[in-house]
């Protein structure tokens, strides 16, 4: 097995030199960095993290925390290409990362206490912003640096995060619906304590404004078919006249899709439907959903370089917005004014 003191000899650098940029000093220069991990592929080597951290009694591991209902982590790709664009930066700076998971805050808090305790963690990326966060609050506690992917609720102003402008890009979704004709416009969410949900629904609120046009807010109750249909029901019992909706994300815009499509009742009306994320089954839907394209993987790339910058003490936060797209597709059909 491949040693430290074999990669700096291949490098063509000092062992001290080669572990350092291993483990992304900033005092080595890029293209040092560079050479020392293409030595280090080459000769499969594979860094002792766990002998590192008991000598230094600190972690070169990034603690990536998921929300609670984690099992929608396991549905919806937006969390994977997170996870994806995290794990990438940190792989080349040497880095590794474990997650966070559990089935209440009680046990995720717990998990995080653990990491923190034993495994010497100090860093961490959590990969969702929510109101009254208790892992917020514990890893306050413990003084270590945390990011967060989404905007945060509290002390925005000392938190770095990297986010979507979600509010204009709601804005967006309810434009484009405008612009194609579309006078009655639902909005389909699911957990308005997630901030990224409430800012696309502020967005869609402005729009409406604008245009003196209603809010029509459906809440999502689709857990199974039956529900959906009983939902739905009584929503167009209240507003028959919904001719497109906004989904908060594109995992309910396709439950929406499937219902409609499925039920009689509505399948021979044509609804027009965005939804948020650009997933890759936004292809498969039929019709092809349009939808807004937020960059998953450059989130988590991005949170990931701010994760493993040196920050001084006296530092400001760090925030970083990260563009969105209307990827438009055959969701959303032209229609004549209802006014």
């Amino acid at each position: 097995m491949a040693t430290i003191k074999d990669v700096a000899q291949r490098a063509g650098v000092s062992p001290s030199t080669a572990s350092r940029a291993m483990h992304g000093s900033k005092i080595i220069s890029k293209p040092t960095r560079d050479k020392v991990i293409k030595a280090a592929r080459e000769l499969n080597y594979a860094p002792d993290f766990n002998a590192q951290n008991l000598a230094t009694k600190a972690s070169n591991t990034i603690g990536v925390v998921l929300p609670v209902d984690h099992h929608e982590i396991f549905s919806n790709p937006f969390f994977l290409e997170m996870i994806r664009g995290i794990n990438e930066v940190c792989s080349k700076n040497g880095a590794m990362t474990t997650l966070a998971t559990g089935i209440s805050s009680d046990e995720l808090v717990h998990n995080i206490d653990v990491m923190i305790a034993q495994g010497h963690i100090k860093t961490f990326i959590l990969l969702y912003s929510e109101k009254n966060d208790p892992v917020v609050e514990r890893l306050k506690q413990f003084d270590v640096q945390y990011v967060v992917i989404g905007k945060p609720y509290q002390d925005v102003n000392k938190t770095s995060y990297v986010d979507n402008d979600n509010i204009q890009a709601g804005t967006d979704t309810a434009q484009y619906l405008i612009d194609h004709g579309h006078r009655r416009i639902g909005f389909l969410y699911s957990d308005l304590s997630r901030m990224v949900q409430s800012d696309r629904m502020l967005g869609y609120q402005r729009v409406m404004m604008q245009n003196q046009l209603p809010n029509i807010m459906l809440e999502e109750r689709f857990e199974t078919h039956a529900a959906g249909v009983k939902t739905l029901h009584k929503f167009f019992e209240q507003y028959p006249d919904v001719t497109g909706f906004v989904a908060v994300d594109d995992m309910l815009a396709l439950k929406l899709q499937q219902v409609l499509h499925n039920d009689p009742n509505w399948k021979v009306k044509q609804f027009s439907l965005i939804g948020f994320n650009n997933s890759i089954f936004s292809d498969l839907a039929h019709p092809m959903l349009t939808s807004i394209a937020v960059f998953p993987q450059r989130l988590g790339e991005e949170a990931a370089k701010i994760a493993m910058a040196d920050h001084p003490a006296d530092e400001l936060s760090t925030a970083v917005i990260v563009p969105h797209q209307i990827v438009k597709r055959h969701s959303v059909h032209q229609i004549k004014s209802l006014q």
